[in-house]
């Protein structure tokens, strides 16, 4: 095993949003302070302060674009040429963070690389005919971005080959890598840190439903607009914004009330406040689930995706929510209802989202670059987000 501080590149896809691979991003990079980190695009907005002031951010060739981050996604046919001159020839081990080209990366000969993967790239796989049915494409468009999403398809499986080690942020993401690359990989679950300490001053019960989403089709948002319209007696809280907002704001009810963007700080008391947390999406993992039941909030979710992971069902002993199978909005109405009749224990809820701590998540990272050959440091504990 290395015995001196190995060096280490950290390669991510793009900082353009600060999203759940980016908070996943955080956490490594306060385990590893003296790492240098490598991106396609960076805009300046994401990770903290200090992470920037600690860790050097180096952008690829398509950084140089006049403005680039406008228009970023148009780069794909160019980002497998970019993540693949990225020059790492000086480290010991590299760590990539990928949902679309990170994994690529090329690692020196003697270098392992161990892969953290979201996912493979959804909309040239899993998402292919959704992403093209909204992109709104004249034809011949269209037929050309089918022709290169079968190539970045192609580029795909041959870059999944290039790490040693991929680990799956989910057991349905590793079943996604199975299926699209043809390759086992070992689960460690994203680290779910408490939004904030909760304090009594903060928590007002309105006994309103939360639904915490980028406003965006592949949400789902509008299930529940349409299932609360048949529930008037109830209310619902949509947080968040997107291009969908208008559209959604046009025929909801008015027991619909869209809050936009909230700042954790702010988020806490409405979540501890809450009947429950909704979603109807179909998530890789969905850390959102888990930050409500980190305050106690038990959970109403589509089963699918990383909700089967992360929420102990009514049919377990500590139940944390109820699973539903169906997205019609009738069916959906009377599931809420349904949920009505259980009397979820916040404790329960609390003790579940403890099984994805960021301490658990250090420790399993630590193991898994411990089985390449490298003992990191000891570092004080960090929270970040």
């Amino acid at each position: 095993m290395l015995a001196h501080r190995p060096r280490i590149a950290v390669v991510h896809d793009w900082l353009t949003a600060d999203g759940g691979a980016e908070r996943v991003l955080s956490h490594l990079l306060h385990m590893l302070p003296w790492a240098d980190l490598y991106t396609l695009i960076d805009d300046g907005t994401c990770l903290s302060g200090e992470l920037r002031q600690q860790h050097s951010i180096k952008s690829s060739f398509l950084q140089l674009l006049p403005g680039i981050t406008r228009y970023y996604r148009a780069t794909a046919p160019l980002m497998p040429l970019a993540v693949e001159s990225l020059k790492l020839e000086p480290y010991d081990l590299v760590i990539s963070s990928s949902w679309a080209f990170a994994h690529g990366a090329l690692a020196p000969a003697d270098a392992p690389h161990l892969a953290y993967i979201h996912s493979p790239m959804r909309w040239a796989w899993d998402m292919e005919d959704e992403y093209l049915a909204q992109s709104g494409l004249a034809p011949p468009l269209h037929w050309a971005t089918k022709h290169l999403l079968k190539k970045l398809r192609s580029w795909d499986r041959l870059a999944s080959k290039r790490p040693q080690s991929l680990i799956a942020n989910s057991r349905f993401v590793a079943a996604r890598i199975q299926r699209c690359w043809g390759r086992e990989s070992s689960v460690i679950y994203p680290p779910v840190a408490p939004l904030a300490k909760i304090e009594p001053t903060i928590i007002s019960r309105h006994n309103a439903y939360i639904c915490v989403s980028r406003l965006v089709p592949f949400k789902r948002v509008d299930v529940w607009i349409d299932a609360f319209r048949q529930l008037p007696q109830r209310q619902l809280m949509v947080i968040g914004d997107g291009p969908e907002r208008k559209r959604l704001m046009r025929y909801a009810g008015p027991n619909v009330h869209f809050l936009g963007f909230i700042p954790d700080h702010e988020l806490v008391g409405l979540l501890v406040g809450a009947r429950g947390f909704l979603q109807a999406s179909k998530e890789d993992f969905g850390i959102a689930v888990l930050e409500a039941q980190s305050c106690g909030i038990p959970v109403l979710a589509y089963a699918a995706g990383g909700a089967k992971e992360t929420i102990q069902n009514v049919d377990q002993k500590h139940p944390t929510g109820l699973l539903f199978d169906s997205l019609n909005p009738q069916e959906v109405a009377a599931t809420i209802e349904q949920f009505e009749q259980y009397d979820f224990r916040p404790e329960d809820c609390r003790a579940n989202a403890m099984r994805f701590s960021p301490e658990v998540f250090r420790r399993q990272i630590r193991e898994a670059i411990g089985a390449l050959g490298f003992r990191l440091p000891e570092q004080n504990s960090h929270r970040s987000r």
